[in-house]
C-alpha cells in the first residue's frame, strides 16, 4: 500500500492497532482480544495457555 500523505499512513496504522488490540483474538490469551483479556484479568484469576515459540 502506498500513501500520498503522512496523515493517511498514520490513520491506517491507528486503525490496525485498534483492530489488533480490540477485535483480533489471540490464542495465547484464551482466544480473547487483548483489551478483553485485560478487563477479565482485573476481576478473575486467569490462566493463560502455554506460549509456544
Amino acid at each position: 500500500m502506498v500513501f500520498d500523505r503522512y496523515e493517511e499512513a498514520y490513520q491506517a496504522l491507528v486503525e490496525y492497532m485498534r483492530f489488533y488490540n480490540e477485535r483480533r483474538i489471540h490464542s495465547s490469551i484464551l482466544d480473547l482480544p487483548p483489551h478483553e483479556f485485560y478487563k477479565k484479568a482485573q476481576t478473575e484469576a486467569l490462566i493463560i495457555k502455554e506460549i509456544r515459540v
